[in-house]
């Protein structure tokens, strides 16, 4: 049996939502997961970094680290965008 790429981005796609559900220790309701080719692509917002490792770490014990993209946003890094005046 043999998988076309579509069948296997599909596969993983289902993988990586499927894990990261399972998984108690992330809030992964506010991530998005999507496949661009082979590549994972996470989206969204984290609660801090050791949320964005367990995601990032997720996704690329299934898909393959160099096939992972990371665009989250953590909490950490919008407080640090504000300026005050």
């Amino acid at each position: 049996m043999t998988f076309e790429p579509e069948n296997l981005a599909h596969d993983q796609l289902a993988s990586v939502k499927a894990a990261m559900s399972a998984e108690p220790n992330l809030e992964s309701s506010s991530i998005s997961v999507s496949m661009v080719g082979r590549s994972v692509l996470l989206e969204g917002y984290v609660t801090g970094y050791v949320h964005r490792e367990k995601a990032t770490a997720i996704a690329a014990w299934i898909a393959g680290p160099e096939n992972v993209h990371d665009r989250m946003r953590s909490a950490d890094e919008l407080g640090h965008s504000y300026t005050t005046s």
